[in-house]
């Protein structure tokens, strides 16, 4: 394994009680991080400082300015080659990095190395089946053929995530798509299709409300693609717009069961907002079957 230097960024305006369970993962590590960076988004509890310097890594306040600002400021900050970005309340298997670093060795030429990973409850407790980290090429993912990587699994080059200008404080909350899609126009990922991070649900971090993260989503996909059209560049235009057609079918699916859930649970001015977006956005194809079934529905 080739000797790689990568700065861990975590991000958080909270802290939290699993804050030192985050860092303790990255201090478990079978090959170490050169650096360990806490990015203190504006929080309002004081004592950040000494929570860092408790735990032995880098600390970093800024002025309240949201996830991406955050993660930003702390890629301009390290003295790393790679950066991997923390949730402060997610953890890694001890083997996270040594299997990434492997993967790396092994494609040389990837900017960017994806992990796959499991769910955890507020105890720790796993559940679920997790997800994966399936191979594919920039171009399978730039067409929605593979889904995207999840930005908490991505080991990436710093030097490439900065020429891509990081995260768009302005496309969030759907920015780790935004960047996946930028960085994949200028590289191929590796991956490595093991659970190697694991990611906690609770009460603090889990919304049953995805509307906006879809509009987010629908946007920047459709921001990008045209971009990449003013540009000249047909093969990132055509490989965003499958890319959108396939998001627009699936946001149409998505709907459907919020919408449901919104008017099980009552909240007419949600559900309609679901209901008037999710009907100006879904592709014809899609609009037709569901309008057969409804009409199967209704001969039944």
């Amino acid at each position: 394994m080739g000797q790689r230097a990568v700065s861990v960024i975590i991000p958080t305006n909270r802290g939290g009680p699993y804050l030192a369970e985050a860092a303790a993962s990255v201090a478990a590590q079978t090959v170490a991080a050169s650096e360990v960076i806490l990015v203190d988004d504006g929080s309002a509890a004081p004592g950040f400082a000494d929570i860092a310097e408790g735990l032995g890594i880098t600390y970093l306040r800024q002025d309240a300015s949201g996830l991406s600002v955050a993660r930003n400021a702390g890629a301009a900050r390290a003295s790393g080659d790679w950066i991997a970005f923390l949730d402060d309340d997610d953890v890694w298997h001890p083997d996270r990095l040594a299997r990434q670093f492997d993967a790396l060795d092994a494609h040389p030429d990837a900017i960017a190395c994806a992990t796959g990973g499991w769910y955890m409850d507020a105890g720790g407790n796993r559940f679920g089946e997790g997800w994966a980290a399936r191979a594919a090429s920039a171009d399978e993912m730039l067409r929605g053929v593979v889904p995207f990587p999840r930005i908490t699994t991505l080991l990436i080059r710093r030097d490439a995530y900065l020429a891509v200008g990081g995260c768009d404080r302005a496309t969030e909350p759907s920015e780790d798509n935004d960047l996946i899609m930028r960085l994949l126009q200028v590289g191929e990922f590796t991956t490595v299709d093991a659970p190697l991070v694991g990611y906690r649900r609770h009460g603090s971090n889990v919304t049953a409300r995805t509307l906006r993260g879809r509009r987010a989503g629908h946007r920047n996909i459709t921001r990008l693609r045209d971009l990449a059209a003013r540009n000249g560049d047909d093969e990132a235009a055509a490989q965003l717009a499958e890319n959108l057609r396939s998001f627009r079918e699936q946001s149409a699916r998505e709907n459907l069961a919020d919408f449901g859930g919104a008017v099980r649970r009552r909240e007419w001015s949600y559900a309609w907002s679901v209901a008037w977006w999710g009907l100006r956005t879904v592709p014809g194809p899609t609009f037709r079957a569901m309008r057969e079934r409804a009409a199967a529905w209704g001969g039944a």
